[in-house]
């Protein structure tokens, strides 16, 4: 294998029996002694193939059985394979679901020390990391109650702790971050940002797609046990989004063409003309249901305080954003909005169309332009625009594309630094003050 590589999975399929009924009680099996147990096959795993390079971010996506977690056990030794193969360069950490690994009768020291032994590390070597390890968890006051006795909060807090000291070369990550509180996924994306800056594999798998956007190198989308799609984080959070969150069961009539102006604070939305039209035949409605996407961005322009196309910018005067989209499937209520971030990737500016308040309502397949006018108080420097449609509820996220254009602020006033907010503001010094 390349040693570039971290994990390569050959053809892995991977199939469970499921009992038709439950025979729980001693009871229950004497009076059905004489029938049969029925089972039921279902295949979690099917012909899967991929393969992650060593100090990759990798994520994996999909509804609820589509085979995540059974991968992610696979690839730790959980679960063997019913046909294909797993190759692991290099040592793994996996942090799993709430339970595995711990034993609810023990400690939570007693746990530390048992689940660091089942990563492979020594006694003595638990023992000049056990104080790190409870340090990062904040669990001194009750690591020597019982496991069993943690909340779900305090049971990842642990567990992740023990995971990220191990000290691996792969970290495998399953969705329990979702139960932390907002502190401690602070701590655990800042564990993520050093590992990536450390050059360490990290497999993550999450139904949240801001760090998986954020995050990875490439994402894996996951649908019915086989890959879908393996590629660009948008792309894949596009496809996922699609296929799995959005009703396609739409086949009503579109509304009239229509041209709608709704300004709110600074803000616009306009709807050019669509056609609105239900497609004609069976198959092209067929093609239709089967886009990748149901909406994508085709143009960003940025206009000075004079509407003239430019990517050099004065500060202290006003520019306006014009960002076009595609819609390719009806949508109710979207949520377009910006984020502007420097050189260093500090986010310096967001806001959206639900919290100025615009109003858009249902959207038909056609085109659709959203117009921010934006006072310029950055500093003088270099800054990226990404652009983000979601639901109403803004945690389904049809569109999301980072550094789609990038622009420069020079302020004559001041000299060059690495970006910023520049608001107005003066400097006085008085000498010898009475």
């Amino acid at each position: 294998m390349n040693l570039d590589i971290a994990i390569k999975v050959d053809h892995v399929s991977k199939s469970f029996r499921i009992p038709r009924e439950q025979r729980n009680t001693i009871r229950e099996h004497v009076i059905r002694f004489r029938k049969r147990m029925v089972y039921e096959s279902f295949q979690a795993l099917n012909d899967v193939s991929f393969e992650i390079r060593k100090g990759e971010f990798f994520s994996i996506i999909g509804r609820n059985g589509s085979g995540k977690s059974t991968l992610l056990k696979i690839l730790a030794g959980i679960y063997s394979t019913d046909s294909g193969s797993v190759v692991v360069n290099g040592e793994l950490s996996p942090f799993l679901e709430l339970g595995v690994g711990f034993n609810p009768e023990l400690s939570g020291k007693d746990n530390v020390y048992l689940n660091g032994m089942i990563l492979g590390l020594s006694k003595l070597e638990i023992d000049r990391i056990y104080q790190k390890i409870v340090d990062f968890s904040e669990l001194d006051r009750f690591i020597h109650l019982k496991v069993k006795n943690y909340s779900s909060g305090m049971h990842v807090r642990l567990a992740f702790s023990v995971a990220v000291h191990a000290n691996k070369e792969i970290l495998l990550m399953d969705e329990v971050l979702a139960v932390g509180d907002a502190n401690f996924q602070v701590k655990c994306f800042n564990v993520f940002e050093q590992f990536i800056r450390e050059g360490k594999t990290i497999i993550f798998v999450s139904h949240d797609p801001g760090p998986v956007q954020k995050y990875s190198d490439r994402v894996m989308y996951l649908e019915s046990g086989k890959p879908a799609f393996i590629g660009r984080a948008d792309e894949a959070l596009s496809r996922y989004m699609y296929t799995d969150v959005i009703d396609k069961g739409t086949g009503d009539q579109k509304a009239e063409p229509s041209r709608e102006e709704s300004v709110q604070g600074k803000t616009t939305v306009v709807i050019p003309g669509s056609t609105g039209e239900t497609p004609e035949t069976p198959e092209a409605e067929q093609l239709q249901r089967k886009a990748e996407k149901v909406i994508e961005i085709t143009q960003v322009q940025v206009l000075n305080e004079h509407r003239q196309p430019t990517r050099e910018l004065n500060h202290g005067t006003c520019f306006y954003l014009h960002l076009h989209y595609s819609i390719l499937q009806s949508l109710t209520e979207p949520v377009f909005g910006i984020i502007i971030h420097d050189q260093k990737k500090r986010v310096l500016f967001t806001t959206n169309t639900y919290i100025e308040k615009v109003k858009i309502g249902k959207i038909d397949p056609g085109n659709i332009i959203i117009t921010y006018r934006i006072d310029n108080y950055f500093s003088t420097g270099k800054y990226a625009i990404s652009s983000v449609v979601s639901d109403r509820t803004q945690r389904i996220f049809y569109e999301w594309k980072d550094d789609i254009f990038n622009f420069r602020v020079t302020n004559m006033k001041r000299l060059e630094n690495s970006g910023g907010v520049d608001l107005p503001h003066e400097i006085t010094i008085e000498k010898n003050p009475v």
